[in-house]
């Protein structure tokens, strides 16, 4: 996330506070805190085109790392685990998730084998 006021990428998730902050949550607006300028803004954590992939929930970023279901806690882990979700762990916050979104596809020139 980056800050509208200092272009700084170092914003942070700010708690809920107003009846705005909650009403703009209702269509995925979240309150973000910018940690340089303390410039508190609403964004969407992810952008719509991360929707179709999987991306972590709390910041939205999509640096992913496949991880054991064992590793996942919550009221509906068990389930699925039974169900057979892939789990996954982003690497930057650290949040550890189900999701049955694919991952998203790297497109590294790098990777490609000149022929």
């Amino acid at each position: 996330m980056i800050c509208p006021a200092c272009h700084a990428p170092a914003c942070r998730r700010s708690r809920r506070r107003t009846l705005m902050d909650f009403a703009a949550a209702l269509v995925g607006s979240l309150p973000w805190r910018c940690s340089r300028c303390g410039e508190r803004f609403r964004r969407r954590p992810a952008p719509f085109s991360h929707r179709f992939s999987a991306h972590c929930a709390i910041c939205g970023n999509q640096d992913l790392k496949r991880i054991a279901p064992e590793h996942v806690t919550g009221f509906s882990a068990p389930f699925k685990r039974l169900l057979g979700m892939p789990a996954y762990r982003c690497i930057p916050c650290r949040h550890k998730f189900f999701s049955i979104r694919p991952l998203k596809e790297v497109h590294d020139d790098r990777l490609r084998i000149a022929s």
